[in-house]
Formats: structure tokens, C-alpha cells, sequence
């Protein structure tokens, strides 16, 4: 069963594409790297599309953080 991410999402937009930035990492790398499609990870960083929580699990064991950091808790 897929669960999307429905709440934080205010958080999770800004965080997602911010923190990609501070690392330095290009978009199709982050993409390659977790096995998403670029178009889907461009829609997540802008709010166009939901994520899962499958996903968003990927992105934070690429970027060493928490996943409710994504959704605006702690990084740690």
C-alpha cells in the first residue's frame, strides 16, 4: 500500500529543494541516486505532487537527515 505525505507539507516543499541546494547535488543526480524519475522529483521540490513516504524515506538517507526534518522538525 502507498501512503503519501499529507501533512508538513509547507515544510516539506521548501526543505526538499533547499537542502538538495546546500548539499551541492544536482537534480538528476539526487534522481539517479533514490531511482526517481527527475519530473517527479522536480513536481515534490515545487508542490505539484505528493510524496510517498517510500520516497521521501529515500531522499533523507541521501541528504543524512531525519525524514520529519523534511516536514519541519529536526534534521537529527
Amino acid at each position: 500500500m502507498t501512503v503519501y505525505i499529507t501533512h508538513g507539507t509547507e515544510y516539506l516543499t521548501r526543505r526538499l529543494r533547499e537542502h538538495r541546494y546546500r548539499l551541492g547535488l544536482a537534480l538528476t543526480y539526487v534522481a539517479n541516486a533514490v531511482d526517481i524519475p527527475v519530473e517527479d522529483l522536480t513536481q515534490y521540490e515545487y508542490g505539484r505532487k505528493p510524496i510517498t513516504q517510500k520516497e521521501l524515506l529515500k531522499l533523507a538517507n541521501l541528504y543524512h537527515v531525519s525524514p520529519t526534518y523534511f516536514l519541519g522538525g529536526s534534521p537529527l
